[in-house]
């Protein structure tokens, strides 16, 4: 699926970062100094952010939001939506507790959105039809993630890679274009997967297929499970094929564009595809060597990080953002942020 909606400002981009900082050269006496420098070494992940016991998505991505939010502004907002794959309970929805936390008006639309690595797309698309559809001027968007809660802590493929963070976006009526292209492979979703906490039980064999470590050890049917080599097969074969379209949609040649923001997933999936894409290195962004991969909030978290880069090299004018991963899924967008009010992520105490 492939489209462009018109009228639409990326007012805001903020981000916030739990306080615990697990450093990865740390954790040589659970998986071997060897092994750990080998993962180190494809990864690119130096350390990892973790949420301490009780911190939520939605306590970080409320920090990010408060980064730019002036009673001016909220006044204006009039839909939230979060999206993240670790709601604050089963129910009610999470974003309608935001919107009480941040004192938004009760004539906001809310709704949640279960998505990781290609939710942060998946939200734009969603907070720019409800403002191109006339229906809100404002549209907070929420994203992240606090996956740390389903690591298996002997499970190196997952303790290894992912960390936690949210964001917040502000998406209002404006004078530009953001085109959108999706593509969605459902026969894939048990290669990233949390099997328990819905109402389907695992089965007996996708249970055997999921619950068996490489160490031989057994993982909960409540830990996350990631068939590395999989999604990543699936994200060298559509990722390159989805950001085409959006530069399609966009009339956009791919020399014309300033910056390919990816999904933080991992440096050696990243350098794939910039190579794949035939794009210089200095238009693809790395950003996850201090925070790891943080899913929902990967995309937001990279343009904080690199934001002072990114507006003096002049990057901004004509970027593709691209999500990957967990559905499996991968979605991009084709926009213009160069006015786009870009923060420096806060740190929780």
């Amino acid at each position: 699926m492939q489209t462009t909606l018109k009228g639409i400002n990326i007012h805001s981009i903020a981000a916030a970062l739990p306080p615990e900082i697990e450093e990865l050269d740390e954790l040589d006496m659970v998986f071997g100094e060897s092994e750990i420098k080998r993962i180190m070494k494809t990864n690119g992940i130096r350390c990892l952010r973790k949420a301490p016991e009780g911190m939520c998505a939605s306590d970080l991505c409320e920090t990010a939001a408060r980064l730019f939010l002036t009673p001016e502004l909220i006044a204006e907002i009039d839909g939230i939506v979060f999206v993240s794959q670790t709601p604050d309970h089963i129910l009610p929805a999470t974003s309608c507790i935001l919107q009480n936390r941040l004192g938004l008006s009760p004539d906001v639309v809310a709704l949640d959105i279960n998505h990781g690595c290609t939710g942060y797309i998946y939200g734009l698309y969603q907070a720019a039809m409800m403002v191109a559809g006339g229906g809100c001027r404002s549209v907070l968007l929420c994203a992240g993630d606090v996956l740390s809660v389903y690591i298996n802590p002997l499970d190196k493929n997952e303790r290894m890679v992912f960390g936690d963070a949210g964001s917040a976006t502000l998406v209002t009526r404006g004078e530009e274009n953001l085109s959108f292209a999706f593509h969605t492979d459902g026969s894939g979703a048990m290669h990233l997967v949390i099997p328990a906490g819905g109402c389907r039980k695992p089965l007996n064999d996708e249970s055997a297929q999921v619950n068996m470590r490489e160490d031989g050890g057994m993982r909960s049917d409540g830990d996350l499970f990631l068939n590395g080599i999989e999604v990543m097969n699936f994200s060298l074969r559509e990722v390159p094929k989805v950001i085409s379209k959006a530069m399609e949609s966009a009339g956009w040649s791919r020399e014309s564009v300033t910056m390919f923001g990816l999904h933080q997933a991992n440096r050696f999936i990243i350098d794939y595809l910039r190579k794949m894409l035939k794009v210089p290195a200095g238009l693809v962004p790395v950003a996850m060597q201090e925070t790891g991969n943080t899913s929902a909030a990967s995309i937001p978290l990279m343009l904080c990080l690199e934001r002072e880069r990114l507006f003096q090299e002049k990057m901004l004018p004509r970027s593709i953002l691209c999500g990957f991963g967990v559905g499996l899924t991968c979605g991009a967008v084709a926009l213009n942020i160069s006015n786009t009010n870009i923060l420096q992520p806060a740190e929780l105490p």
